[in-house]
């Protein structure tokens, strides 16, 4: 469970930063060239792909008994997706509530990922 839910995290970050870079930030280039705007964006982007890559690569070492988490560092990896997920959560719903109906794919592969990074927590 625990490398499925790393190789998705992996897949989900190069979607992340692809997306920003070949959707957002063209869309966004098209309605301002204010390059503290464009730069503010790209930023985003990449800190939450370069994260999910992160949290995936620790997961799968984990997964393949490279490297082993004990005590509360072991809710680490899915605390981190629980954070991503739960500020998504909040933000759409108090400030954009369009988005839940476009992200749908989104949601039920980050609690696709949650369900499996929690099964695969041992002891």
């Amino acid at each position: 469970m625990g490398l499925i839910a790393g190789i998705l995290l992996v897949l989900l970050s190069f979607a992340h930063n692809i997306y920003g870079e070949k959707k957002q930030i063209p869309d966004l280039k098209a309605i301002t060239n204010d390059p503290v705007m464009i730069g503010s964006l790209r930023v985003m982007i990449f800190q939450g792909g370069i994260l999910l890559l992160a949290v995936g690569i620790i997961q799968i070492l984990i997964a393949l008994g490279t490297i082993e988490l004990t005590g509360i560092a072991r809710f680490f990896p899915v605390g981190i997706v629980l954070l991503d997920f739960v500020t998504f959560l909040v933000i759409t719903a108090l400030f954009h509530r369009d988005l839940f109906r476009i992200t749908i794919p989104q949601i039920v592969l980050f609690v696709l990922i949650i369900a499996l990074q929690l099964g695969s927590i041992s002891g």
